[in-house]
């Protein structure tokens, strides 16, 4: 009986007790904040939480002990918390890295936590340099290589990495050599950026040591995160108004998903940027200046035995050198001529798909693109059956565009579609007939201007109208792409106005130059003459003046 009393009692001091705390606004249990991390071997909560100590208690809990925190605090049932996947030597400020907007981010709910707190929950790294992660395709582009999380120190006077190398010589003393000459050396980014170690330690032994971060060469897998781990970030590109997408484009690119897949064969950062010897772009010396750019590639597309297992033809380069592109760049050191890159992309290169009028040529060559856009020729870009740029021009061996295109049957010709004699045909025929015509009367006039300004005839009119002839015809040319006749033939016929008009009037010039000479010439004859005459009577004058006075002497 008088237990039970005992525990009524108690019911009711607790009922009350729950009821006044929530009359007064006082948080229950079940609202305090949980334990969020696993208290064994932590059972002092005063070593983190004490005032002026890592995550502080609220200011109200002074005074109270350990042994009380867990009467109101529940502890969470284990999660899973990921460890550290890599070793933290030379690695504890966790914020470096994780920080908000920096290269791993935390999660929002850890915002304010400082580094201290991580290892508290998160299981430390084995010592040691980080494993290489294996290459996978399954995981996001971004996770598949992680970032080498090196930090260059101040570049020291003395770098033993540089004096070693220098000393052993041969390809080890070149390697520096190629660093001295590149844009990394300029910019402060030395050895120890990608390779680790300490350049400070005279022994190579303590200099390339495991505890000194030392990484030594990278395995080729991950030389794309390793330039990545800089390329990607904003604050350390924007100075030199580089991009920071490269890495990530990478990933996309046919190369990046053969080498996440394995494949030790394909392209990185190190093969096409000259290794230790990165010059920036638009240094001539570069692997990668346009002028050198198709070499380079061909490097590896046009070795016979490194493409076989792919398929991929080796002659793209040779068909470049030959091709209207190859010669404006190569020959004639036109930078605007389109290189590999232009094409196939730089880091996300891939091959143009069955769309490159939109994608690829309309880059340069807009006006055309959109007439294509409005003809019958368009489904091309749909239909990998339809007439794209590539099949009447080429893909690297591009020549020159003739209107000799329009006949004939051969490959890339329109009667290699369109049968001769059938109505398509005729209107081909049409087109090619008002373009020839235009184009003929437009060489003639150019050519009478020219003769007509090596004779010193003033033809600053005649020029002007010749330019405002060429304007309709390059509008034709560029029309033929939507094959429309009438459109085309306005144009042709405005041309041909123009051009005919500038051509009478230099023939005009020349005619009447060809009259003027013949009456200079007549009009010289007759003052020779009359030169001649005066001269003549002159000495007529002389002799009767010589005699008349010898008349007199006598």
């Amino acid at each position: 009986m008088h237990n039970r009393r005992v525990l009524l009692a108690a019911a009711l001091l607790v009922s009350l007790c729950l009821t006044s705390a929530v009359a007064y606004g006082l948080p229950l249990l079940q609202d305090l904040p949980p334990v969020p991390h696993p208290v064994e071997d932590q059972e002092d909560c005063l070593a983190c939480h004490a005032p002026d100590e890592i995550v502080p208690f609220p200011d109200d809990h002074e005074g109270r002990a350990n042994d009380s925190c867990l009467m109101c605090h529940q502890v969470e049932a284990p999660a899973e918390i990921p460890p550290v996947p890599h070793t933290i030597l030379d690695r504890e400020d966790c914020l470096v890295c994780h920080d908000l907007g920096q290269v791993q981010p935390f999660p929002q709910d850890h915002e304010g936590r400082s580094s201290e707190t991580c290892l508290v929950c998160h299981p430390a790294g084995e010592e040691g340099p980080a494993p290489t992660p294996e290459p996978t395709a399954t995981l996001p582009p971004s996770a598949e290589v992680v970032p080498t999380p090196i930090q260059e120190p101040v570049l020291f006077e003395e770098n033993t990495c540089i004096s070693c190398h220098q000393e052993l010589g041969g390809a080890d003393a070149q390697i520096t050599a190629d660093w001295s000459e590149s844009i990394h050396s300029q910019r402060g980014v030395g050895c120890v950026s990608c390779h680790g170690g300490d350049p400070t330690q005279e022994e190579a032994e303590a200099a390339m040591s495991p505890e000194a971060g030392y990484l030594g060469p990278l395995p080729k897998d991950r030389i794309p995160g390793l330039c990545g781990s800089c390329h990607s970030r904003v604050e350390l590109m924007r100075p030199y108004d580089l991009p920071t997408d490269q890495l990530d484009q990478y990933w996309h690119s046919q190369h990046g998903q053969a080498l996440l897949e394995g494949d030790p064969n394909v392209a990185t950062c190190f093969d096409c940027h000259d290794g230790h010897r990165v010059l920036k772009v638009s240094d001539p010396g570069s692997e990668v200046y346009p002028t050198n750019e198709p070499a380079m590639c061909a490097r590896c597309h046009a070795d016979e035995a490194l493409m076989a297992p792919y398929e991929i033809p080796t002659n793209q380069y040779a068909l470049y050198q030959e091709s209207v592109h190859g010669i404006a760049l190569l020959q004639n050191q036109d930078l605007r001529a389109p290189t590999c890159s232009t094409c196939h992309g730089t880091h996300g290169a891939a091959p143009p798909g069955f769309a490159e009028v939109a994608n690829v040529c309309g880059q340069c060559h807009a006006t055309t693109e959109d007439y294509y856009l409005e003809g019958p020729h368009r489904f091309g870009m749909t239909t990998e059956s339809g007439p794209r740029c590539v099949t009447c021009h080429g893909r690297y061996d591009v020549p020159p565009a003739t209107s000799d295109l329009f006949l004939g049957t051969e490959e890339r010709h329109c009667g290699s579609c369109h049968a001769p004699g059938s109505e398509t045909a005729g209107r081909v025929e049409a087109i090619y007939q008002a373009l020839s015509e235009a184009n003929e009367v437009y060489e003639e006039a150019d050519a009478t201007i020219a003769q007509a300004t090596e004779l010193r005839l003033i033809m600053a009119e005649q020029e002007e109208q010749l330019q405002k002839a060429r304007t309709p015809l390059i509008e034709a040319r560029a029309l033929q792409h939507n094959v429309d006749l009438e459109q085309i033939q306005t144009k042709t016929e405005e041309s041909l106005e123009l051009s005919r008009q500038a051509l009478a009037s230099a023939e005009a010039a020349i005619d009447e130059l060809g009259t003027r000479r013949l009456a200079m010439t007549i009009a010289l004859a007759v003052i020779v003459i009359t030169i001649v005459a005066l001269v003549l009577i002159k000495r007529q004058l002389d002799r009767d003046l010589e005699a008349k006075r010898a008349g007199r002497r006598d």
